[in-house]
């Protein structure tokens, strides 16, 4: 009879011990959900002035997957406009060892994105390159043998989507400001540069082209020759868009 009580009360203290380890587990994680948007929010904003906000993110170090949900990000008051990146979502999910190496290996990932706004203020200072340096540093010379090499990856699968584009120049006297309806959602498979998504984006290319340059200085030779020559067919409408995104992953290159 001893015997049965005590068990019981070992039992029972077993009980006990794994529903507090339990509770104890998921009140970190739901803290673990709470406080990483903050803390992404926090470091966005002091390293780049840029505001942003989170709806829900959601991050797994032990599996590598990631969710992202209602993240939008605006300019800082310096610009004239406001927007910036509206993202409905973003999911991830990697190869968790590959992380630490020196080939990332993503299984698949998504970015559905609402809209982008390019915007060049009355100093002639790009958004997008503020945002950049801000958060990574100015931007290497990709000349310069002290650079370092571009980090190889493999994105098995890749599905990006995009409505809306607006490109907006407020460098000259009279701010230039356009708005393209693209509705671009593709899936690429294998994808281990950024060239690679140059030739879908080929049949929305064309309008687009000759904005874009005006806010990139630096691309707009190269905009310019892909321009005239996106109108064509076949290999040579994926090669002037190909040298397109050289030209562009140059200029914006980290």
């Amino acid at each position: 009879m001893n015997a049965l009580h005590t068990a019981s009360r070992r039992g029972g203290a077993g009980f006990n011990l794994l529903l507090f380890l339990a509770i104890l587990f998921a009140c970190l994680a739901v803290a673990w959900m709470i406080l990483l948007p903050l803390a992404v929010t926090r470091l966005v904003q002091e390293r780049t002035g840029f505001g942003i906000e989170i709806q829900t993110l959601y991050a797994n170090p032990f599996t590598a997957n990631l969710e992202l949900r209602g993240l939008v990000i605006t300019n800082p008051p310096a610009f004239p406009r406001k927007d910036f990146v509206e993202v409905r979502e973003i999911r991830a999910d990697a190869q968790l060892f590959s992380l630490f190496g020196r080939r990332p290996v993503i299984n698949y990932l998504v970015v559905n994105m609402t809209g982008i706004t390019l915007v060049k203020d009355q100093r002639g200072l790009i958004n997008t390159r503020a945002f950049q340096e801000g958060l990574a540093g100015p931007s290497p010379d990709p000349k310069s043998p002290a650079a370092a090499p571009a980090r190889e990856f493999l994105i098995k699968r890749l599905q990006v989507r995009l409505d809306r584009l607006v490109i907006a120049d407020y460098s000259r006297r009279n701010p230039d400001v356009r708005e393209f309806t693209l509705n671009f959602n593709h899936t690429y498979e294998n994808v281990t540069s950024a060239k690679q998504l140059a030739a879908p984006f080929a049949d929305i290319f064309a309008p687009v082209a000759g904005a874009i340059g005006g806010i990139l200085p630096e691309t707009d030779a190269a905009l310019r020759a892909a321009g005239g020559r996106v109108r064509e067919t076949g290999r040579k409408t994926g090669e002037a868009v190909k040298g397109l995104f050289d030209a562009l992953e140059k200029t914006l290159k980290k």
